[in-house]
């Protein structure tokens, strides 16, 4: 795991490298959908709220989508989500990916978010639709932060060219011309797309595809999925 701070937030990056899942989720799956053995996912999900510090952490059910949801008190995971935001302190927020772009972000004034961002994510806008309802619930966005964990990178992320041009209407600077083909890096696009809202960024560079210690959908199929978890103590 790598860990963090934004501003009174501290975020951690989970791998697969210890926990309790076996077989193609081996071995700190967080996803409840892929197939894995519950119990061992509620083990491992544990074992990262303890890392981190808080009673429990609210899980993101991503859909590729804009769609964001403001979270009061622990609960199950949020389905078809994108993008989880709250301004409770002690409450874990959870964005899962095997590939995606995984977001954590903190304001200077208390409030936190978990997004999680693919291609379809940069064309319908997920960063900046949670941008706006953190706006919306009374968040200051002056001075906010965020940290991107690992994603695939563009050369491993080859798309078609229907695919490339649907990115590049929307932001450009995330399709990439490669040895190979056209590629998309969505971790481009997704810093380009926090820069334009006046959000500063650091990025993790590992690529998901190329490191056997991070889960790959594009590279194994069945997998399970790292998160990024943000959270904010009270003590």
């Amino acid at each position: 795991m790598t860990s963090g701070i934004l501003h009174d937030a501290s975020w951690l990056v989970t791998d697969r490298s210890v926990g309790a899942s076996q077989g193609a989720f081996a071995f700190n799956n967080l996803a409840v959908h892929v197939g894995d053995d519950a119990r061992a996912v509620a083990r491992n999900r544990t074992a990262v709220a303890e890392r981190l510090g808080v009673p429990s952490v609210v899980f993101a059910r991503a859909a590729h989508s804009n769609r964001v949801a403001r979270v009061s008190q622990a609960g199950p995971d949020v389905p078809g989500v994108d993008a989880l935001i709250t301004d409770q302190a002690d409450l874990g927020l959870a964005a899962q990916g095997a590939d995606c772009v995984m977001v954590a972000l903190a304001t200077v004034d208390g409030w936190i978010a978990a997004v999680h961002c693919g291609w379809k994510g940069l064309v319908e806008q997920i960063v900046a639709h949670t941008l706006r309802d953190l706006t919306d619930a009374g968040a200051d966005l002056r001075g906010a932060r965020a940290h991107l964990g690992p994603s695939i990178c563009a050369d491993c992320y080859q798309v078609d060219a229907q695919r490339a041009e649907e990115v590049r209407m929307v932001v450009p600077e995330a399709v990439v011309v490669t040895s190979s083909g056209v590629g998309v890096d969505v971790r481009a696009g997704v810093q380009k797309q926090l820069r334009d809202h006046q959000v500063e960024s650091s990025a993790d560079p590992r690529c998901t595809a190329e490191d056997p210690g991070l889960y790959s959908y594009r590279r194994d199929g069945v997998t399970g999925r790292q998160a990024i978890v943000v959270a904010r103590r009270s003590a």
